[in-house]
């Protein structure tokens, strides 16, 4: 967890200022000052609601959180989230572990797109604007989502990066492009974000792997990286292509 906060602490509480965070609670150190730990994310999980109201949380393949200290789930449907939390020493019932959440802070999550036949111009549907692609753990294919850590250029303006993770020829499903749309906004200081992306269009199996291919236009020419996939693995695929760290310093305002 010490990793995951470092990667943050240079730019998530300019993040948190622009975004909804869902607070549960907060506390101080024993230095009489804010306990710093509180503003990183310990990781990143599916919230989901159950039909009496309430939730449990996927962290990876196999383990499922319970918060013992909510009764209502903060969505309505299944949802990506930065999560904090801590270990509660607690009987877990029908989950792995128990757990005290301090905050979410809701990740876009959105379908796969397959194309439709009609659509000919993929760059003018779904637009080619550059982005890098960032080898970090938040970008990984687990729980049957697609996350992916991205940075780009942007202005400062506030006009909202439209992106999508698009599947273009269904005789070929497990090649995907990820598509960007700055709606102009393609120049100025690195900015970062985070997208999810739901792959329930594909039928997978448990225990048998499989291989995604990755297109994107980055700065200067098109990259592609090969992302493999175990459904029920504990840990999944966390491999991908850039720098380990933020370098931005805000958050992109997404569609």
């Amino acid at each position: 967890m010490d990793n995951i906060r470092k990667s943050f602490r240079k730019i998530f509480l300019t993040a948190m200022s622009a975004a909804s965070v869902i607070s549960v609670q907060s506390c101080l150190d024993d230095n009489n000052g804010y306990d710093m730990s509180l503003y990183y994310p310990d990781a990143i999980v599916t919230v989901k609601p159950l039909d009496d109201g309430g939730f449990y949380m996927q962290l990876d393949e196999q383990t499922t959180l319970t918060a013992v200290n909510m009764d209502e789930s903060p969505y309505d449907e299944p949802t990506r989230a930065f999560v904090n939390f801590s270990y509660a020493d607690v009987e877990s019932g029908d989950y792995d572990r128990a757990v005290t959440v301090n905050w979410f802070r809701d990740i876009l999550t959105k379908d796969m797109v397959q194309v439709p036949e009609d659509v000919t111009d993929l760059d003018a549907e779904y637009g080619s604007d550059p982005v890098e692609i960032m080898k970090s753990w938040m970008t990984a294919i687990e729980d049957g989502y697609f996350t992916i850590h991205f940075q780009t250029l942007t202005s400062g303006t506030g006009k909202q990066h439209k992106v999508n993770l698009v599947q273009p020829d269904p005789d070929d499903p497990y090649v995907l492009e990820f598509r960007h749309d700055a709606d102009g906004d393609n120049s100025g200081v690195w900015a970062w974000g985070v997208a999810a992306f739901r792959l329930s269009a594909f039928g997978f199996v448990p225990g048998e792997e499989v291989s995604f291919t990755l297109k994107w236009n980055a700065y200067g020419k098109e990259k592609t990286h090969v992302f493999k996939y175990t459904p029920g693995d504990a840990v999944a695929s966390q491999d991908g292509t850039g720098e380990s760290e933020m370098p931005g310093t805000s958050a992109l305002v997404l569609g």
